[in-house]
Parts: C-alpha cells; structure tokens; sequence
C-alpha cells in the first residue's frame, strides 16, 4: 500500500501519521517537545524537531513500513519562527519561537523606515518584535557573529525539515504570511524593506506552493530515515493553514472556529483588508484566497470557570463537566431571559479592550443555576456570532466545522448552531487535522486529486461526525437575544 508521510511539528510535539490513497490514517506517533524559556525568550533547539522526525521514520520501520511504500512526504508545523541556517543547512543557534517578542525595539525601527500604513496595506497585518523580520534585526545587532555566518533564514519548523531531507531552502505562502516581509497578494518578498536595516536579500528562502516539489530525499537523508531516496518531498503548509485545509476550509466564506482554552473563528476570504482587533491574514495553500483568522480570549476558560462555579462538587475533573453538561441542559433555553458577556480575560475581537469584564443581565430572584450555566455557554456562542459578522457583515452561514475541545459539548454545538443559524460538522481525529491538511497537499502532487476542494468532498465531508443542525425556533429566539447582547459592552464601558 503506498502512503503520504504526513508530519506536523508543533511547539509541545511532533505527530507523524501515514495516510493512504482514501486518506485513512494509519501508524499514528506522537514525539514530545521542549521549549526553553529564559526572562521572555522563547527557543527550541532545530535537532530536537529533527530528531523526532527521525524517531518517527524509525517508529514506522518497526511497524513493517518499506521506504518504498512512502509515495511522497509533506508537513506543517509552526510558523513566525527565525531559523538562522549555514551553508550546510545546520542550525547557528536555537530558532526563536513565534511566541518570543524580544525584537519589540528593532520592529519599531523597521516601522519607522517602511512606513506603519505601507506595512498593513501590503501584508494585510500588524507588525511588532514576534516576526521574523524583527527578529533578523534584532540577531544581525545582538549576535553579528551568528548572523555573518548565515546563508538562509527559514520561518518555520517544517522548512528545517524540509532543507534537512532535501538541501533546498523553501518556504510555502502560508508560513511566509508570518514573516512580515511578504508581499501578500503577489505572494513574494517585499525584500527592499530590509535594505534600509542592512539585512542580507539573499538570505530569504524560495516562496513555494505548498503542493508543489520542495524536492526529492537526498542519499544522506534517506540513509538516516530509511526513506528511499529521490521520494518527492512537497513544500507542505504552516500549521494554521494546515488546520484550515484539515477543517474543510477551502472555498470562499468557508468558516471554521477552534474551542481551545482561547479560541479563533477563521474564514477564508478572496481579499484582505488589514483589521484592527488582531485580526491575522494569511496566504490559503490555494491561488486566490486568504485565511483571516480572529482571536478570542474567552472560549474554555469561561467553560472551566463556570464548570467549577456551577457544577456540583465531587468526583472527577471529567465527572464535573459531565454534571455541568446536564445542568445547562436542563434549562429552557427559549424562555430564559439572562445574557452573559463573556469577557472574563479581557477581549481582542470585535472588541478591543484587556480591562473588559464579564456579566450576567436579566437575573430575578427566580433564575436557577441551570439558566446561568445555559447562558455561559450561550455568550461564548455570541461571542464568535459577533465576531463572524465583523469578517463576514451580512453573509448567513451555509454551514460551519467546528474544532477543538470545546467540541466535544452536545450541547454547547447546537448552541453554536442555533446561534449561528446554520449546521456544523466535526471533523474527526481533530489532534490529527494539521497532519491530514499537509497530506491533502501531497495528494494534489500525486495527481491523486485534483484540487483542496476535491479532497475536501471526497474525505473530509465522509468522515466528519457529530454535527448538528440549527433548531428554527430556538435560532429565531437567539436572534432576539444576540442584539441584546451586542449592545451590553458599549453600556457597561460606561460605568
């Protein structure tokens, strides 16, 4: 049976998964990840990314898998990160991570002589001491050593990777999204920005499709995995592409939202518009699109808060939620008059204000538990419904996948889709959706399909479960409710 080798190398592990010609997945492997943190700075040591790869490679040998049976190799990974590279593709010092913000002083700088304004128009985004660009400033002023002696610079995880296997420096579009420097809607570099600083233009690696050949498994390469050698290797896609792809997201106002502690409602769009509200544009693997992705500070957090607020005490972590589950089960929905905003940790999307707090409205003497535990899960609901209607004003949802733990709630889904007023699907193995997106774009290379949309209908609509379709009445009511809702910030900043 020929396989994609699909591995995606996130900032805690590294998930290999073998996925056939049906995209089913097989000999899935997780390697866990260190990161240093030292006085803010964020590192991870590039050996360690490929020391997992090479520890996967060697879990599926163990397995029975020939290198002969790996039709082709594509990854994800994390992305905005600076990996100064030699000449012969070894790391100088640990990449700095996505997360690190020490360039804070040298992003200024660059802001200065590029203009804020010409920065937002040009890559769609805000620019600070996380990107790359920043961060190559801050490495030429604080460590001149390191930087004479570096060839390439790459921007994520799997581009280490991918000069490791192949000896090419590439980059796909999504991952340059985060760099700072790209030119989105021409998906190039906009080099000339680092020619006042006096960074090196030759340093930037190539900009590839993420379906197209980064190249073939050197001898080297192939000796040490035991894949064989001239295996095409594709460019493969920064992890939040990769998420998007592995949610379905491949057309036009296509939209999924991530329930994770914090969370994101991402729609993919044919233009981008800079944002205020930390609103993220990046390149879509596909010609054409954009991935515009929008944070929110309150989504599992609220959940757990009111889990421990309101649930009974007793039993375990998992029985409470349980108990939590019935309880906001339990209430009229339609009827109850309470609304909660659920900005317990501040907001960044719509709204924009860290000092931003939480209430309840409506409560008589009357409400019960019930109603309030509703009403937590009803705000987070609110919560992305105000947020799709600042990226997409107007537009209805024809449907919408939904990811992350906070998925995994009966209840709080058809909630989502009431208030949303449309169905969702969600997708299963969602651990595995960065891995399966990367895949997809190995599948394009091998002519298995023809495009994402394609594996989209093919696979992902099949195995997606546990979705739900919006209840009429119930919608109707949120309605109601929902500009209830979006009036309650403006009023209570006031006070």
């Amino acid at each position: 049976m020929a396989y994609v080798a699909s591995i995606d190398i996130g900032t805690t592990a590294a998930k290999g998964v073998l996925v056939d010609r049906e995209a089913n997945i097989h000999h899935e492997v997780t390697i866990a990840l260190r990161t240093q943190q030292d006085n803010g700075f964020m590192e991870q040591n590039p050996s360690d990314w490929w020391e997992a790869v090479l520890q996967i490679a060697a879990h599926w040998r163990r397995e029975g898998i020939s290198g002969s049976q790996i039709a082709c190799i594509s990854m994800s990974g994390q992305m905005q990160d600076l990996i100064a590279i030699d000449e012969q593709g070894e790391a100088l010092r640990p990449a700095i991570l996505y997360s690190d913000a020490r360039a804070g002083a040298e992003a200024e700088r660059i802001t200065e002589t590029v203009g804020l304004e010409r920065i937002r128009e040009v890559t769609g985004n805000h620019f600070d001491g996380t990107f790359p660009l920043a961060k190559l400033l801050w490495l030429k002023e604080h460590e001149p050593q390191v930087y004479e002696q570096t060839a390439k610079v790459l921007f994520g995880s799997k581009d280490f990777i991918v000069h490791r296997l192949t000896g090419r420096a590439v980059t796909d579009p999504t991952t340059a999204s985060t760099s700072g420097v790209l030119h989105a809607s021409k998906r190039v570099w906009a080099s000339e920005w680092m020619r006042p600083s006096g960074l090196a233009e030759r340093m930037l690696p190539e900009i590839v499709a993420s379906h197209e050949r980064a190249g073939t498994v050197t001898a080297e390469a192939a000796r040490l995995t035991g894949w064989s050698e001239g295996t095409p290797v594709v460019a493969g896609v920064g992890d939040a592409g990769a998420t998007t792809l592995g949610a379905g997201v491949t057309n036009e106002a296509d939209v999924y939202s991530y329930l994770g502690t914090t969370g994101w409602l991402a729609v993919s769009t044919p233009a981008y518009t800079y944002r205020e509200g930390g609103v993220f544009h990046l390149a879509h693997p596909a010609d054409g699109l954009y991935i515009a992705i929008a944070p929110l500070l309150n989504v599992g957090n609220v959940h757990q808060w009111a889990v421990q607020t309101f649930a009974p005490d007793g039993g375990t972590e998992a029985d409470r939620y349980a108990a939590f589950e019935r309880l906001a089960s339990s209430a009229d929905r339609g009827r109850s008059p309470v609304v909660f905003l659920p900005y317990l940790n501040g907001e960044r999307c719509p709204v924009q204000d860290p000092d931003a707090s939480g209430a309840f409205i409506g409560m008589r003497a009357d409400t019960t538990k019930a109603e309030l535990s509703a009403a937590v899960l009803e705000g987070v609901a609110f919560a992305l419904r105000h947020v799709k209607d600042y990226l997409l004003p107007g537009r209805q949802l024809t449907e919408a996948a939904l990811i992350g733990g906070g998925s995994q709630s009966r209840l709080w889904r058809q909630i989502i889709s009431d208030v949303l007023a449309c169905p969702l699907r969600v997708p299963e193995s969602a651990q595995y959706l960065p891995a399966l997106g990367a895949a997809a774009c190995a599948f394009i290379h091998l002519g298995w399909i023809e495009s994402y949309d394609d594996f989209k209908q093919r696979y992902l609509l099949r195995s997606s479960t546990s979705g739900c379709l919006p209840e009429l009445e119930r919608s109707t009511a949120y309605e109601r409710k929902f500009a209830q809702y979006v009036r309650l910030y403006p009023l209570l900043k006031q006070l």
